[in-house]
This record gives C-alpha cells, sequence and structure tokens, in this order.
C-alpha cells in the first residue's frame, strides 16, 4: 500500500509539474524582435550627412552599386529617406540618376515632411549644388556635340589639292627661283658687310 501511495504521489507530482509548465510556457508573452530600422528610410540630418561622408570615402564602383540599389528600392517603395539619400548621392555619383528628376521628386517633398529647419537647409543647399551641376553638365555635352559635328565636317571634306596648269606651274618654279636668288643676294650683302665692317 505505501508503494501504491508513494507511485500515486509521485505521477500527481509529475502532472503538476507538467501543469505548471505549461501554464508558465503559456504565460509569458513573447516579445516581437525590435523592426529593423533602415538607414536609407531615414531623413534626419545626422543619417544624411553620416550618408554623404560614408559615400564620400567609397570608390567609385561602390557608389555606383549603393546608388543602383538606392534607385531600384525608390522604384519599388518611394520614400522620403530615399529621395534624400538619392539627392545626396547624386552630388557624389552620376550613377544615382537623373539631376532633373532627383530635384522635381525632391522639390514635391512636402517641407512639413522633412524633420528639421537643418534638413530643410541641407536639401536647399544640396537641390542649388545639383541645379549648378546640372547646368554645367548640359554645357559640357553642348559643346561635346559641337565638337562633333565640326570634327565630322573635317573629315567629310576632302583636303583641296592645288590645280595646277602647265603655266601656272612654270610661272611658279620661276618665282621660287627668283626669291632663292634675291635670298642668296642678300646674304652675300650681309656677308660683305660683316668683312668690310671687322676691318
Amino acid at each position: 500500500m505505501l508503494l501504491a501511495l508513494i507511485k500515486w504521489i509521485s505521477l500527481a507530482y509529475i502532472a503538476l509539474l507538467m501543469v505548471g509548465c505549461a501554464e508558465w510556457g503559456s504565460g509569458t508573452k513573447e516579445t516581437p524582435a525590435p523592426a529593423y530600422n533602415d538607414p536609407y528610410t531615414q531623413s534626419d540630418l545626422n543619417e544624411l550627412l553620416g550618408f554623404g561622408a560614408n559615400m564620400a570615402n567609397t570608390p567609385p564602383a561602390s557608389r555606383a552599386e549603393l546608388c543602383q540599389a538606392l534607385l531600384d528600392r525608390q522604384k519599388s517603395s518611394p520614400q522620403i529617406g530615399l529621395q534624400l539619400h538619392l539627392m545626396v548621392g547624386r552630388l557624389l555619383s552620376d550613377a544615382c540618376g537623373d539631376i532633373g528628376a532627383i530635384i522635381s521628386g525632391v522639390a514635391a517633398i512636402p517641407t512639413a515632411s522633412l524633420a528639421d529647419e537643418q534638413v530643410r537647409r541641407l536639401v536647399a543647399i544640396d537641390l542649388e549644388a545639383l541645379k549648378r551641376l546640372g547646368s554645367v553638365s548640359r554645357k559640357i555635352s553642348t559643346l561635346d556635340r559641337k565638337q562633333k559635328n565640326v570634327q565630322s565636317v573635317l573629315e567629310s571634306k576632302p583636303p583641296k589639292t592645288p590645280k595646277v596648269e602647265g603655266n601656272k606651274m612654270e610661272s611658279n618654279k620661276d618665282e621660287a627661283r627668283l626669291l632663292r636668288e634675291k635670298l642668296e643676294a642678300i646674304r652675300s650683302m650681309e656677308k660683305q658687310m660683316d668683312e668690310n665692317g671687322g676691318n
């Protein structure tokens, strides 16, 4: 009987432990993993300045890859932070997109959506720099086109060959002979003057 009582108490104890463990496990709330805070969607001043500084210190090939990734993300999920990162990135790499598109995209952002006054100032500075960069870019491409046009015109024209007729050719030879004779006469006169001046 004692053995049956010990078995019954052991089973009760195990059952209580199992129920307690089950209660304890179900009573705890699983804390959700912290949401990933994507820095490229942020529009605060420190993030934008840090992004620009990091990008300035990376090689051009890496800049181009980053710009392409930002452009792809902006196409699929347009966000203010991505647009501002592209604006900063475009100052450092042509791969960050078309200047006109970036200017119009950033200009369309409501002022109230920008984090603070310092971000608004940074946006104003960067937009002005992009406008100037775009203007210089247009001037260079215009000059390149003009240069190519001039080059193609020069290459298409055959070199002019003088038309020499029989009498003209002889007269040119006579003129060249006369000029040589005059040159020789001048040289001999200079030589005589040097010799006379030396005595």
